[in-house]
């Protein structure tokens, strides 16, 4: 059981060592919910690269993703990795 915890925290990390990613994040943290087009317009990138993305991020449990009508919206599943990422940016 230890060891899936570890290799589950490497997986997280490994997603979380792109800066786009990393942007993404940061952007969420910031705004709590939010569409993939107000975070492609937000990050000056192209719609197919933000969506590509956070679909990573999605996969790693990182982001949780809500459908509303035509559009998903994408949140932070667990806020305090924004503190962490602080954290290491600080180093």
């Amino acid at each position: 059981m230890e060891y899936e915890k570890k290799l589950n925290a490497a997986e997280v990390f490994k997603a979380l060592s792109n800066p786009l990613r990393l942007s993404i994040v940061k952007l969420l943290a910031e705004s709590e919910k939010m569409n993939v087009t107000e975070i492609y317009k937000n990050l000056d990138i192209k719609q197919a690269i933000a969506s590509h993305q956070l679909n990573i991020l999605r996969n790693k449990n990182i982001l949780l993703a809500e459908r509303k009508g035509k559009k998903t919206f994408y949140s932070l599943k667990h806020p305090q990795i924004a503190e962490a990422i602080d954290l290491v940016v600080g180093i």
